[in-house]
């Protein structure tokens, strides 16, 4: 019985992640299946396929689904279209909209992963085209066939004709993307692998240019020479009236009407309205700031506190995250970060939490750093004097609906605290009866980070003691790296509550969530987590683990990475 059930959970929980992947894969077969026996079944393509075979089939099926995946691909990654959801939808449906917020990288990459398997498959089956437009050659069928002759060149096909050329090039541009979109390279070469998805632009254009040979042509008269005409023995012909009736004309082709060009402008469109949605906000006065405070935080960190030039309060909820760009460091780089205290009725400011992980924030912290010391000399130029930022969103997260539930969990793993700190802001400005039960675990490697958000934790644990909810905050602070007890002292002398919950080593997941299905048997617990993509698939596992315990763990995500 209990091995039926664990048949039975496994086969649910593959078949809820692989859902929609099955559907669009079916999806996509149909229409494959449907463009593949149209040009194999249809009789204004009998010359055509006599001289390509399966070749034509398989190169036409497979192109729209190329065009159905280049005009959606570009949607998930829409920032305004995720806001506009969160708009409409966000207060109907807030499991919906967090589910589909965690899951908008995977449908992207999907899409992605597809474009690039269909792309390959299509242009193999017109590498076979070329050969067999070439080899197949008749005089005939002279003005229905790509090649010029027997002696053409397969090469000058390939690469010196609209359709080759640019088929070469959205090949090697989607390989580009592909290469610098690993995480290796998008964590060391942040700037490269920004500037080859721009590529993509380049693929659109060579979309529109591809269909420009003439490839693909149908019989325009086929009652006056009907399918078959072509296999009639000359002397038979010239001796059957019957024959001549039926096959008096040549067979005459046409291109049709071009329609393909439909498909790349519609994701074109999204990505210009986005773009232009985008720009206009983040350059209109609405969202004009100027920087109040900056400093260096301890563990290679910056803390930006960044006010709003309109006296009208900008609405940012806690979860939410806004895009920052310094035009003096990069004009073409926006970064996300998690607000982690937002404007109030009392100020319209913002701050953010910034960790040195790249090429964009070390340059940052160095030009904070280069401030602070000017300033600590007395003399100088303000650093922040002469670096401007600009703000775009807010935009929501999939921790926009954190204070919806009545159980959370959160586990962050170094910066990814602050989509937390946000809503520790929240919880201390603001008598909320959710989430009743709050479970913290932070995981980093350097104690320094810990300082980053040691009063609001201490506040929040404070707040509920007072209120006599002891057990409405529980929280846990792991060290992984160089745990020093004379260290700890140092940073966590003064906050003895926060020093007592700092453990050596890593989290024991079994232990811990072992422990909360013993607390809430039969009851929802709602999981965050923000951290590193192995991390995230270990909780996700312990989840579907314990969920036998009886107690139901949902888990949601957040990566910008």
């Amino acid at each position: 019985m209990e091995r039926s059930g664990k048949v039975y959970h496994a086969t649910r929980n593959f078949m809820f992640k692989y859902f929609l992947a099955f559907i669009w894969i079916g999806f996509n077969f149909v229409v494959f299946c449907k463009a593949f026996k149209n040009y194999h079944h249809e009789p204004e393509y009998y010359y055509l396929s006599k001289i390509l075979g399966n070749g034509l089939c398989i190169s036409r099926g497979t192109a729209p689904v190329l065009n159905l995946t280049m005009a959606l691909i570009t949607l998930p990654v829409s920032r305004s279209f995720n806001f506009l959801l969160n708009a409409l939808f966000g207060r109907w449906s807030i499991r919906a909209l967090v589910f589909y917020l965690e899951k908008i990288k995977v449908l992207h990459l999907t899409l992605g992963v597809g474009l690039i398997i269909v792309g390959v498959i299509h242009s193999l089956a017109h590498l076979v085209n070329i050969i067999n437009f070439v080899d197949n050659y008749d005089v005939k069928f002279d003005d229905i066939n790509w090649a010029s002759g027997k002696d053409d060149s397969k090469l000058r096909l390939l690469v010196a004709t609209p359709t080759g050329f640019s088929g070469c090039v959205m090949l090697a541009t989607l390989f580009t993307i592909a290469y610098f979109s690993s995480r290796q390279m998008r964590d060391r070469f942040y700037n490269s692998f920004l500037a080859s998805h721009h590529l993509f632009l380049v693929f659109y254009g060579m979309m529109f240019y591809h269909p420009l040979s003439n490839i693909i042509k149908y019989q325009t008269n086929l009652k006056a020479h009907p399918n078959g005409c072509d296999v009639i023995e000359e002397h038979i012909f010239r001796n059957d009236s019957v024959l001549q009736a039926i096959c008096n004309e040549k067979p005459t082709f046409n291109t049709g009407e071009k329609r393909a060009w439909i498909w790349p402008l519609i994701g074109l469109s999204i990505y210009v309205l986005d773009i232009v949605f985008r720009y206009i906000t983040a350059h209109s006065d609405s969202k004009k700031v100027t920087t109040l405070q900056s400093y260096g935080l301890p563990g290679n960190g910056v803390y930006l506190r960044l006010r709003f030039t309109r006296s009208k309060r900008v609405v940012i909820c806690a979860g939410q995250y806004v895009l920052l760009q310094c035009p003096a460091i990069s004009t073409i780089e926006w970064h996300p970060f998690t607000v982690v205290d937002f404007p109030t009725e009392i100020h319209n400011t913002v701050s953010l939490t910034v960790a040195v992980r790249g090429d964009w924030t070390q340059k940052l912290y160095d030009v904070v750093l280069e401030k602070e010391r000017l300033k600590q000399n007395g003399g100088g130029i303000d650093a922040l004097r002469k670096v401007q930022f600009l703000l775009d969103g807010p935009y929501p997260s999939a921790m926009t609906g954190m204070l919806k539930y009545k159980r959370v969990v959160y586990i962050g793993a170094g910066v990814g605290i602050t989509p937390f700190a946000g809503f520790v802001r929240h919880l201390l400005n603001f008598n909320t009866d959710r989430p009743s039960r709050i479970h913290l675990v932070w995981i980093v490697r350097k104690a320094e980070m810990f300082t980053w958000f040691a009063d609001e934790l201490t506040k929040l644990q404070e707040r509920f003691w007072k209120q006599n909810k002891p057990d409405r905050f529980m929280l846990k602070l792991f060290l992984t790296r160089d745990y020093n007890s004379n260290l700890i002292e140092e940073y966590f002398g003064d906050y003895p509550t926060l020093k007592a919950r700092i453990f050596k080593g890593r989290p024991n997941w079994d232990e811990f969530f072992l422990d909360l299905a013993t607390l809430y048997p039969s009851k929802a617990v709602t999981v965050f987590s923000c951290g590193p993509k192995n991390m995230t698939k270990e909780l996700k596992t312990v989840c579907r683990q314990y969920r036998k315990h009886t107690c139901k763990f949902t888990h949601f995500h957040e990566g910008f990475g």
